[in-house]
């Protein structure tokens, strides 16, 4: 569900080197909320997604996110629905890219 989320706040995910180090964040106790990172770009890879690319021989890869509409699956939408709901969206898949070496897409 985590996972799920995070890319439902981001579309795009990119790992240009997994073998690069991750710098730990210090917070300042003044201050007055936590700082998260899930909405970063700069995030680093959670342990089992650096395993996963490992036994897949890949150095850097690429996911985006494939939403949809809920009711775009249905034939048929009831006219009488409110309009926020008939926007509601999911996560649908994933179309996930490896590399063997470190890339960067700009």
């Amino acid at each position: 569900q985590a996972a799920r989320f995070l890319f439902m706040k981001n579309k795009v995910r990119m790992i240009c080197d997994c073998r690069a180090r991750s710098i730990k964040v210090i917070e300042a106790e003044a201050l007055p909320f936590e700082i998260s990172l899930c909405g970063s770009a700069l995030r680093a890879p959670h342990n089992c997604h650096l395993q996963y690319m490992e036994n897949m021989n890949s150095i850097a890869s690429l996911v985006m996110a494939v939403v949809v509409n809920e009711n775009d699956e249905d034939d048929e939408v009831e006219s009488d629905q409110p309009t926020e709901q008939q926007k509601k969206k999911k996560l649908w898949g994933l179309l996930v890219c490896h590399h063997e070496s470190p890339r960067y897409v700009p």
